[in-house]
């Protein structure tokens, strides 16, 4: 896959970061190197995560894309409106204001509050839905998060959103069906009929684009069109609302699935080459919770990320990939301790272009959390989501490494 971005002459070393509070600091392989509290360098001297930050300050007239391939702590688990108020959410619109881009929307729109990409289905059970008519199935190998629907002739799935512009994906296949779009009623001429038939046995990710649909809600329905007595099936991934930022500004961009594990993504190439076909400046994998909780130890956690790093390289992305590790959860004395699974994580920075950021540095532990830092045992509640957001904030924006920075908007 074909990058765009400055990483493929700028390798650098890997670095593990901890955030403590709001300060970022270093950790380099020069032992007797003093850490920075802004330090995101390598024993080298080059950021680890400078391809990104020239990403970002490119974004005035090209994307900056953040993906984040996550679990139900990133899709927004116990969400039932006001998706604009996850992390995801607060982190784009935080990096926005922090770029200082002119015309990047950083107020609700979309889906339900998010400009995220929304998948033809969320597998959290409090999230919205699309609304879907005919004969559908989910389709958990395909779109970014597994979160795709296969549908039957006859099948549609309908999303209300406040956009100027959608982008629909869906993925081919072998003797796939043909898909229309509708759009408030009317067809466009180049939404008729769009084939997804692929002599390829796995086929891909594609990506229907419209016109300017002008501001303001819109009502865009998919369906196949195929005859029912070919069978023929056509999977549908996701749509991605525009307002005037359509290859440009920065995008913070939803791969999870509530439940996943490090493991079964690994198991499922077309999943994972799914989300990466976002062209990604930066890869956010926070994962580690449910491996623990499904039975895998920490050691063989680590394999498991050492197998993912690998997937995503052969996938032809060579960018950042920054692992994510949570807060300290709640669980029984049964499962190791989660600081064994940071310990492993932060091991995964031996791999290049590979850092670690420990947010158990920055965040409370559940036991000891004030009330609505967290809902239960394991998802950030209210008062978490902005935590999160902003302790990701000053690790991927600092104020030093933003040309013209902004004070941004209360996240």
């Amino acid at each position: 896959m074909p990058k765009r971005s400055p990483w493929r002459a700028a390798r650098a070393s890997a670095v593990a970061l901890v955030v403590a509070g709001a300060l970022l600091v270093g950790c380099t392989q020069t032992p007797d190197r003093e850490a920075s509290s802004t330090s995101t360098r390598t024993f080298e001297g080059q950021p680890v995560l400078e391809p990104w930050t020239e990403a970002m300050r490119a974004s005035d007239h090209e994307s900056a894309n953040v993906v984040v391939l996550g679990d139900s702590v990133s899709e927004g688990f116990g969400f039932e409106r006001n998706l604009e108020r996850r992390w995801v959410d607060r982190l784009q619109r935080a990096l926005r204001v922090r770029a200082g881009v002119e015309d990047c929307p950083t107020d609700p729109g979309g889906f339900h509050g998010t400009t995220s990409v929304v998948p033809a289905r969320y597998h959290a059970p409090s999230l919205p839905e699309p609304t879907t008519a005919g004969r559908t199935a989910p389709q958990p190998t395909a779109g970014p998060g597994g979160r795709a629907l296969d549908l039957a002739p006859g099948g549609s799935v309908t999303w209300q959103v406040e956009a100027e512009s959608v982008d629909i994906g869906y993925r081919t296949r072998p003797e796939g069906g043909g898909l229309q779009v509708t759009i408030d009623g009317r067809i466009p001429i180049e939404g008729v009929a769009i084939p997804t038939d692929s002599e390829a046995e796995e086929g891909e990710r594609a990506v229907w684009s419209s016109r300017d649909l002008g501001p303001g809600p819109h009502t865009v329905r998919v369906r196949n069109i195929s005859s029912v007595l070919t069978g023929a099936l056509a999977t549908v991934t996701d749509l991605t609302p525009f307002r005037g930022d359509r290859g440009r500004c920065v995008h913070v961009l939803d791969a999870s699935r509530s439940g996943v594990t490090a493991g079964a993504i690994t198991r499922t190439p077309t999943y994972l080459a799914d989300s990466l076909s976002f062209d990604p400046d930066l890869l956010l994998v926070p994962l580690g919770f449910n491996d623990a909780r499904s039975g895998t130890s920490p050691t063989a956690f680590g394999l498991v990320l050492d197998r993912l790093i690998g997937q995503v390289r052969e996938e032809g992305y060579d960018g950042p990939v920054l692992l994510v590790g949570w807060y300290t959860p709640k669980w029984d004395s049964s499962i190791p301790e989660w600081s064994d699974y940071l310990d492993v994580m932060a091991k995964r920075t031996s791999h290049e272009q590979v850092s670690f950021l420990d947010l158990s540095a920055a965040l409370p532990p559940v036991r000891s959390a004030p009330r609505g830092i967290y809902m239960d045992s394991l998802h950030p509640g209210a008062k978490g989501q902005p935590l999160i957001a902003a302790s990701l904030l000053e690790v991927l924006a600092p104020r030093h490494d933003v040309e013209g920075t902004k004070t941004p908007e209360e996240t």
